[in-house]
């Protein structure tokens, strides 16, 4: 009898305890010593990226702290964040940051030096002149001449203080031409040798 009863009470407790036991084991659990889910972002200050100039890297990790390579060299670390400037030379390059649990790579191309200064050179677009400026080692895009007139538009001028006639504004707006003599114009009260 006593058997039964000291069987009896611990019959709940065993069934309490296997009970724990199946929620540890068989229900999912967060790992404390695993960090969250998170992700490396990067990102380069300094476009357009040309050879000689210089260009900021800039990191964020939301999944802890990370190293960074450039080119498979050791570029610096941080913990979450990374601001740091290099010197740009011509070819294609990469970085890569490499977290604990994430990675993030960047691959970018550094264009040659074109010019320097505030240099311009002369170009082409639609068929009509354009300058290219430059900006930061690179030439920019193509950009028309300011136009300065309407096409087709006619100006009166005289060609020799007594004869008159008209200039055209080129198709492109960029100029006139040169004063065409109209004889049906001619000034009939000048006449002498000075009109000659």
């Amino acid at each position: 009898m006593a058997k039964q009863s000291t069987l009896a009470f611990l019959l709940p407790i065993l069934l309490v305890c296997a009970a724990i036991l199946a929620i540890y084991y068989f229900l999912p659990t967060s790992d404390s010593g695993t960090p969250p889910d998170g992700a490396i972002s990067l990102f380069i200050d300094g476009v357009p990226l040309v050879a000689g100039n210089t260009a900021t890297l800039r990191a964020v990790s939301t999944c802890g702290s990370f190293d960074v390579l450039l080119d498979n060299s050791w570029f610096g670390n941080g913990s979450s964040m990374l601001s740091k400037s290099f010197l740009l030379t011509k070819g294609a390059h990469s970085f890569f940051a490499q977290g604990k649990n994430c990675n993030a790579t960047l691959v970018f191309t550094v264009r040659a030096r074109e010019c320097t200064g505030n240099e311009t050179k002369e170009c082409e677009k639609n068929d009509c002149p354009g300058a290219r400026q430059c900006a930061g080692g690179i030439f920019s895009e193509c950009a028309p001449l300011k136009k300065v007139c309407a096409s087709g538009e006619r100006i009166g001028c005289s060609t020799n203080g007594c004869s008159f006639g008209h200039m055209v504004c080129n198709p492109c707006g960029t100029g006139f031409s040169e004063c065409a003599n109209d004889s049906k114009k001619e000034n009939t009260t000048c006449a002498g040798a000075s009109c000659n």
